[in-house]
């Protein structure tokens, strides 16, 4: 018996050695790492040393820990870790390490380029780990953010891989003079805070991300310094901001979360100082609070002091619904439950963030420093009726088409109601501004005074710029240098000389700054213009109907459009006949296609008080024969004609004039000062034809008509 006894504790003793043997040398030979890390993209595991005195008994020296997490990347580092591995677990394919200490414990957490998650698969290993502890964990940090510390924790968790079930059990951390640090700014200091956290079993596809809150019981203790901030009037002057190490704030915060709700009693304080001077050496010291309040509901106040030296004021007294702020997918949201008033007297350094608050493309801005005046009524999420909105002054820049007007603007909003229905609405008034081209922003081509741009909006106010509706209204705006509206002429076929006139307009505008429909009126007397080689002066009324026909051709719907010519005077006296002259059009049917220059197509019905301004754009009126002549007192005549511009071209085809006394027929095309074309005159049982080819004329008096009729033509016949 004895002998068996020895024989037994010679094995155990042999076992024992081999054991050691091997599991020392798996440590320390490099073999483990190998095993281990078999997805290193989602998790690695090193360590300088290890030991194990005892089966299941593992501590290792300078261990090192990857993973890769969805979207967040994680490491850890631990001078020493020491656990106690469950041999038998083993066999049903679950590594359980009963208790784990670790020591000198770093961390860190960063976002990372999202790494899907494995599919789901039966088979998986557990990973049960009931209790990690350290009372030395030291720094964690979290992108650019790093908290350092002296702490307590434990935590424990229940993983299945292979996409199977999580928990975490209940874990706490003590804190004590903690230091949260970003760059060279301490953003909490001196801090003691407690926490506990436990999350109940669940798979992915019950809770994934930030809805795993919603199961959760977490607490949170904090008290601790802040940094005060302070700011200075720089010699521009404007106001410069800095945060400032020193006494500075305080906070305190005792949350309690269960199942996403807050609990009865949690509360958050915050006191903020705020310190400024300016350049006379003048010093001020105010203080910012933020109170959060839990009963039946979620109370937040908030108070900001006025601006040195000014007046101002920014409060907020809000209240949510409920104490759920973590929800799943059934949960209300936390916004649709915000009521309350946010009372806002404000001077910004830069409003370039109001613009896309009211627009969708960036074709409306205010551009610069400028005061807010806002009172905000909120109701369920919603702002409310009798919000209103004021901006005193503030430069103003607006896009529309190509054109940029500025100046400086005063804007005003308020949200009335209209047949039970929200109608937010905003006013920009511009008492002096410029219209240049875009693409020329400092040529002033148009200075006016009294611009008015009408926002409107039907629904949610945050939903505004979806619904919007603008209306952009200006009247006799002055146009100092007709010439500058050249560009959008076709070249020398037609353009200003000289002069300057009155522009007006009320365009209706949509979501991203597009005219919709509207009206430009255009009006200019003694205004000098040449057509070709034939120049002239006179007044000038063009009222131009536009409705949006192709938002992505740019093109527009012209009928309806006039144009009138008064007090018409050729300059050249052998071109023309003496005297003033009118002509009155109307587009019956016209298309507009927006560039620099315009394109029309458009028939047009005209009344002309003679056909001399007509003539004179094919020759002379001493080359015509002189009964021609006698066609000038004919009295007033009707024409209509097809018109097409484009690039440097005016095109007229079916040009047709008559009255009772004689008809005329003509195609003409001017271009690059140089006009082609055939005409055809008929009074009574006399007939003319002239050919105009590249500056040269040629009359043809046998068989007019049939010659005119063989021409061949300048457009192709409208279907």
């Amino acid at each position: 018996m004895a002998r068996t006894l020895r024989r037994i504790g010679w094995l155990l003793a042999i076992a024992f050695a081999l054991y050691l043997l091997a599991a020392n040398v798996f440590l320390n030979a490099g073999f483990a790492p190998g095993l281990i890390n078999r997805k290193p993209e989602r998790f690695s595991m090193h360590w300088d040393r290890g030991l194990s005195l005892y089966p299941g008994h593992v501590v290792l020296w300078r261990a090192k820990f990857r993973g890769h997490a969805r979207r967040i990347a994680w490491d850890a580092a631990a001078d020493r870790v020491a656990g106690r591995i469950a041999l038998l677990p083993l066999l049903q394919r679950e590594l359980r390490i009963d208790a784990v200490r670790a020591d000198e414990v770093s961390g860190s957490f960063a976002a990372a380029q999202e790494l899907d998650p494995a599919p789901p698969r039966a088979g998986g290993w557990i990973l049960h780990f009931p209790h990690i502890e350290t009372d030395s964990l030291r720094a964690v940090r979290w992108g650019d953010y790093a908290l350092k510390t002296h702490a307590h924790a434990v935590f424990g968790f229940w993983k299945q891989l292979r996409g199977g079930a999580l928990e975490i059990f209940p874990s706490q951390a003590s804190l004590a003079v903690a230091t949260l640090r970003h760059g060279e700014v301490d953003w909490l200091r001196d801090a003691t805070l407690s926490a506990s956290f436990a999350l109940p079993r669940h798979t992915r596809e019950q809770a994934s991300g930030w809805r795993r809150l919603a199961l959760a019981q977490a607490q949170l203790r904090v008290d601790g310094k802040v940094p005060a901030f302070a700011v200075h009037m720089d010699e521009e002057p404007r106001w410069r901001g800095a945060v400032q190490q020193g006494e500075g704030g305080k906070i305190h915060a005792s949350l309690s979360l269960v199942r996403g709700q807050l609990q009865h009693g949690d509360a958050l304080t915050l006191d903020l100082p705020l310190h400024a001077s300016d350049a006379a050496g003048r010093h001020w010291t105010q203080h910012a609070h933020l109170q959060a309040q839990v009963d039946d509901a979620i109370a937040l106040k908030l108070d900001l002091p006025p601006p040195p030296s000014g007046s101002g004021r920014a409060a907020a007294d809000l209240r949510i619904a409920g104490r759920t702020v973590f929800g799943g997918d059934g949960a209300p949201p936390l916004l649709p439950r915000v009521s309350g008033t946010v009372d806002l007297q404000w001077r910004f350094d830069s409003l370039d963030w109001f613009g896309p608050l009211l627009a969708k493309a960036p074709w409306l801005q205010l551009v610069g420093a400028g005061e807010v005046i806002a009172k905000v009524l909120l109701k369920d999420g919603r702002i409310d009726a009798g919000s209103t909105l004021q901006i005193p002054d503030a430069a103003w820049q607006a896009d529309v088409q190509g054109q940029r007007f500025t100046g400086r603007a005063r804007a005003g909003g308020r949200v009335d109601t209209e047949a039970g229905e929200l109608r937010p609405r905003v006013d920009i008034t511009v008492a002096q501004f410029d219209v240049a081209a875009a693409d020329t922003p400092q040529q002033s081509m148009v200075r006016g005074k009294g611009l008015r741009l009408e926002l409107r909006s039907a629904g949610r106010v945050i939903e505004f710029r979806d619904s919007l509706r603008a209306r952009l209204l200006f009247d006799r705006a002055d146009v100092p240098e007709l010439r500058a509206l050249n560009r959008y002429l076709p070249g020398h076929a037609l353009r200003f000389l000289g002069g300057r006139g009155q522009l007006s307009g009320d365009i209706e505008l949509d979501t991203v700054g597009k005219v919709g429909k509207g009206r430009l009126q255009v009006q200019a007397r003694r205004a000098q213009l040449a057509a070709n080689d034939l120049e002239f002066s006179g007044d000038v009324d063009v009222d131009a109907q536009l409705a949006r026909a192709d938002l992505g051709a740019e093109e527009f719907v012209l009928d309806g459009t006039r144009l009138g010519l008064r007090n018409v005077k050729v300059s050249d006296p052998e071109r023309a006949s003496p005297g003033d002259w009118w002509a009155d059009l109307r587009f019956d049917r016209g298309r507009l296609q927006w560039g620099m220059p315009l394109r029309i197509d458009a028939t047009a019905q005209v009344r002309l008080r003679d056909v001399s301004l007509l003539l004179a754009l094919f020759t002379r009126h001493k080359d015509y024969p002189r009964w021609v002549l006698r066609l000038f007192d004919a009295g007033e005549v009707v024409a209509s004609t097809r018109a097409v511009v484009r690039d440097a071209t005016i095109l007229l085809e079916d040009l047709a004039v008559s009255n009772d006394r004689f008809e005329l027929k003509a195609r003409l095309r001017l271009a690059q000062k140089r006009a082609q074309g055939d005409l055809f005159l008929r009074w009574a049982r006399l007939g003319l034809g002239l050919e105009l080819k590249d500056g040269d004329r040629k009359f043809h008096l046998l068989k007019a008509a049939e010659w005119f009729a063989a021409q061949p033509r300048l457009l192709p016949p409208l279907r």
